[in-house]
């Protein structure tokens, strides 16, 4: 055996990735709520529900987006002879 295999890097999934970014995101958010104390005032006015609609939104976007751009083409067969 060859000691001087290369080992492949193994990359992570896309939703691992997504997921780590998201996590990324809201460490950034909470760490820089002590340095920006009067910026956030207006964010005291939301409520859960505000955030719940949010989240829907973005989800129905993402999979409206999916279906129209990522959708795969398919090809009939039966059509063809």
């Amino acid at each position: 055996m060859d000691k001087k295999k290369k080992k492949r890097k193994v990359l992570p999934c896309r939703r691992c990735l997504i997921i780590r970014y998201f996590i990324l995101a809201a460490a950034l958010v909470i760490a820089c709520i002590p340095l920006a104390d009067e910026r956030f005032e207006p964010l005291q006015a939301l409520t859960v529900w505000h955030f719940v609609f949010a989240i829907l939104g973005i989800g129905v976007a993402g999979f409206i987006f999916k279906l129209i751009f990522e959708m795969p083409t398919h090809q009939d067969r039966d059509n063809e002879s």
